[in-house]
């Protein structure tokens, strides 16, 4: 009897109609970053301040709207005669949406790859298409996944009588490869996944014990588990957050009343609080909205009703401000800070949304919006780890002291930051720079697995073109950068990117030939560079060869990290993962390197750019240029 009423329902909800009403932009995507209810109960989309809309679903009355965590796409509930229904649609151009089955409550994996909800007794798990995977009777009440999609958890009712404002419940978590379900125990409260040693894919759930109230930790791929914190979060009156890089874990502590926040460091193990926080809300538990840590962790907002007043905790210097104060009930959080959406209702009449930014106090008022929630960013604890663990192969043996060679990425990041990529799902990406490359993740519900989850900009390439790509076919035009490919940053006369745009196209030379080319800022080239160095092989794919210590560096073996542990293997792997192809030849340039004047061999690929200067000690002979930094000061001139 279940498959039939639900085959009969899916077919009823199907024929609802969903319009798209979209601008007359056909050849650029429609890139949108609100998701809101209307007063009809229509699921609608606007830009990032609510000026531009667009409803994407309506005939059915929608109750609950999720978004994927890397933007682009959301699930949905509605209710079809009475019976609630999931759907799912996406916001490019033309922006879609379909009913997928019964069911209610719809939960994302935190990478993306899943879609999870609850239908009576059982869970059911599916595509982040909405194909069906799987059904699991547990008659859970909660789902929340695991960082990195393989477990859902779960909390249930015991069954029991509990009229407490934290009644008790079991805890567990279902394996979405095999469907097995393991209970943990009893607990109370909020439940979130953690990666606590900054590993996302080695997660392990925190749930407040039912006996002994403290915070406890399970791990599913060791059975291990234990006591996390000692003391007692108040996590049936406020939520466990979590930050985007796995480092932190923020709860309210009972000890101090309630209105004490301490966050703790995954990683360190050490704590931060934040005493007498004015949160407050008029019911047992704060809304999520109420209690926010920002996603790198840089800030904290609390806030408390009524009016609301939100007050902003600076998390480096402890410094708090009041971000906003309004009338109404805080909603959403733009995932960065930079915005607030406050809902005013009032009696008999259609509500209010109104958008605060706490930098400059402008305002925009909405009408006929009662609830709102801006796409995620695309900060995500997965693409964290994959950053990682992506750095350690080659240069946490140079951290530790293993090994005496040049830096691939650089000592520690420099930036995190999202920028525009029209082809992701979400309309950007998250990035990180390094001194010597730009880390970047395009799809977040990719295989991490591979190599080429996380890729590297083609940062030497654009500094060279000014052609700036945010998108697979689109660019965006810049002078190019007028920064020295290598040495000091003051140096007068070395070449800069700029002069290498005229020789993109220049023939190769011979394979085997002695490099003598010298090039000069101004774009001239002589023939008296000191030699020694030879053509080694020739590249097709951009008919450019490289020289032969450039190659030999490329196939150099050595220490690397690999699972943990200190391995021998190949540094580049494969061969041009973290140059790209050569597109431009060698040439010799003089070059003011610490203060003095040296003959430099510099060849830049599409990636980096690769310096031999004979004068240093063997190991430190080919080094990558600086990309990284002379990007972020080349964008930073825009």
């Amino acid at each position: 009897m279940r498959g039939a009423r639900s085959a009969l329902l899916l077919l009823a909800v199907l024929s609802v109609t969903l319009p798209f009403g979209v601008a007359a932009r056909e050849a650029t995507p429609a890139w949108w970053s609100l998701a809101g209810i209307d007063r009809d109960r229509a699921l609608v989309l606007a830009d990032g301040e609510g000026k531009v809309r667009t409803t994407l679903v309506q005939g059915m009355s929608v109750t609950e709207v999720v978004w994927s965590p890397e933007g682009g796409r959301l699930a949905f509930t509605g209710l079809q005669n009475g019976v609630s229904v999931v759907g799912m649609a996406t916001t490019g151009s033309p922006p879609r949406a379909w009913a997928i089955a019964p069911g209610r409550d719809p939960a994302w994996s935190m990478d993306g790859r899943w879609l999870a909800w609850r239908d009576g007794d059982e869970v059911v798990i599916a595509t982040r298409e909405g194909e069906l995977v799987r059904r699991i009777a547990v008659g859970a009440n909660r789902l929340v996944w695991a960082l990195n999609g393989r477990w859902l958890a779960f909390t249930k009712p015991t069954g029991e009588p509990d009229y407490s404002s934290c009644p008790v419940v079991e805890v567990g978590w279902v394996d979405v490869a095999t469907g097995a379900v393991t209970m943990l125990g009893r607990g109370i409260g909020d439940i979130v996944w953690i990666a606590r040693r900054g590993d996302a894919e080695q997660p392990q759930l925190v749930y407040t014990g039912a006996t002994e109230a403290q915070l406890r930790w399970a791990d599913p791929a060791s059975g291990r588990g234990g006591v996390l914190w000692e003391g007692y979060a108040e996590t049936c009156r406020g939520p466990l957050l979590t930050s985007a890089d796995g480092q932190w874990l923020a709860f309210l502590d009972a000890a101090g009343g309630g209105d004490d926040v301490v966050l703790l460091n995954l990683v360190t193990g050490g704590t931060q609080r934040l005493d007498d926080l004015p949160v407050g809300y008029p019911s047992v538990q704060l809304p999520r909205v109420y209690l926010w840590l920002d996603p790198l962790a840089r800030f904290l907002y609390a806030s408390r009703s009524f009016p609301t007043v939100v007050t902003r905790v600076d998390l480096v210097t402890g410094v708090r401000t009041v971000a906003a104060t309004d009338a109404g009930i805080l909603v959403a959080v733009e995932p960065e800070g930079r915005r607030l959406a406050f809902v005013r209702n009032s009696p008999g009449k259609p509500p209010v949304l109104v958008i605060v930014e706490p930098v400059t106090g402008r305002r925009e008022t909405l009408e006929r919006l009662g609830w709102v929630a801006w796409e995620p960013a695309a900060y995500q604890p997965v693409v964290f780890s994959a950053w990682q663990r992506t750095w350690e192969r080659e240069d946490r043996p140079v951290a530790a002291g293993l090994v005496a060679r040049s830096w691939t990425w650089g000592p520690q990041p420099l930036r995190v930051a999202i920028e525009e990529y029209h082809d992701t799902p979400g309309g950007r990406r998250a990035v990180l720079y390094w001194d010597k490359a730009r880390m970047e993740v395009a799809e977040l519900s990719g295989n991490r697995e591979t190599r080429w989850y996380v890729t590297n900009g083609l940062l030497a390439k654009e500094l060279i073109t000014g052609r700036v790509q945010v998108g697979d076919a689109v660019f965006e035009e810049w002078e190019p950068a007028m920064i020295p490919v290598a040495g000091d940053l003051d140096d007068p006369s070395g070449p800069t990117y700029a002069t290498f745009r005229d020789f993109l196209t220049a023939p190769p030379l011979p394979v085997g030939a002695e490099i003598r080319w010298r090039v000069h800022r101004d774009g001239t080239v002589t023939e008296d560079g000191p030699g020694g160095v030879f053509t080694a092989v020739l590249i097709p794919e951009t008919n450019h060869t490289v020289a032969d210590v450039f190659w030999a560096f490329l196939q150099r073996e050595g220490v690397v990290w690999v699972d943990g542990r200190v391995a021998e293997g190949r540094l580049f792997e494969p061969t041009f993962f973290a140059t790209g192809l050569p597109i431009t030849e060698p040439y010799w340039a003089t070059v003011k390197v610490g203060g003095t004047f040296r003959d430099v061999l510099v060849q830049c690929f599409e990636r980096r750019c690769l310096t031999y200067t004979p004068s240093n000690e063997p190991d430190w002979q080919v080094e990558m240029g600086n990309v990284g930094q002379h990007y972020l000061a080349w964008r930073d001139q825009w």
